[in-house]
């Protein structure tokens, strides 16, 4: 009999608008954070950086230009961990919109070293940023492959190409192994896509067959598909998506 009144007096309350028909913690539940992002290869700085999402991943910026380029930026941070403006560990930086996002982690991991007339050092980039909005935190990781490995002329590369796949790997399982939805962008140099546990590799919208500037995102957050943009004077186009978590 108390059961029963307690409900009749419950459905009353609501009624009258006295309590709130979904309980708190519910509505908390329901709270979804969506985040914009990007990746393009900028032909060594000459590209036209813009501004292309809530959250970039550059590749090439290797010269003086480009850096300029990228500290003109409006409303942007960047990570770039290298202590000179040229280290090649800032080739591959990242950029997020500053008043959306605040980074609380930062990761940068060498994948093999240079080889000159063959290739710079490679890297993989990767940054923690929060929500100032939700407090939701999003992996981001930024890479870009050793050239040449697979177009049939350099077949000796495929081992340091293979060598940096798998540090890929490594950075995507342990950033994953935190609980955070993770997203990954870069030039692979590779027209096929991965095999990353977790990870789902985007499709871009009206493009056949995989290009070798791709998106993946942890499995569930990945609204689909990516879209492709324009080259901005790069020898490479844009790419954009949008995640939810």
């Amino acid at each position: 009999m108390l059961e029963i009144l307690s409900s009749a007096v419950l459905g009353l309350l609501l009624s009258l608008g006295v309590m709130p028909s979904t309980p708190p913690k519910r509505v908390e539940a329901l709270a979804v954070t969506t985040t914009t992002i990007a990746t393009h290869n900028t032909l060594h700085g000459s590209a036209n950086l813009k501004p292309l999402a809530d959250v970039i991943g550059w590749q090439e910026v290797d010269t003086d230009e480009g850096h300029s380029k990228l500290g003109a930026l409006e409303y942007y941070d960047h990570y770039r961990p290298g202590a000179n403006r040229l280290d090649a560990r800032n080739s591959i930086a990242i950029s997020w919109r500053k008043n959306k996002y605040e980074k609380t982690g930062d990761g940068s991991r060498l994948t093999h070293g240079g080889d000159e007339g063959v290739t710079p050092a490679r890297f993989v980039n990767w940054v923690v940023l929060k929500n100032k909005d939700t407090g939701a935190k999003l992996a981001f990781i930024n890479t870009h492959y050793i050239s040449g490995a697979w177009n049939g002329e350099h077949p000796e590369r495929q081992e340091r190409w293979r060598t940096h796949n798998a540090v890929v790997r490594e950075v995507v399982a342990e950033l994953l192994s935190r609980g955070l939805p993770v997203v990954l962008v870069g030039d692979f140099n590779r027209q096929l896509s991965q095999d990353i546990p977790g990870m789902n590799h985007l499709r871009t919208a009206g493009v056949d067959g995989v290009p070798i500037d791709q998106i993946y995102v942890r499995q569930g957050i990945g609204t689909g598909p990516a879209e492709r943009l324009e080259k901005y004077g790069s020898d490479h186009f844009a790419y954009t998506t949008t995640v939810q978590y």
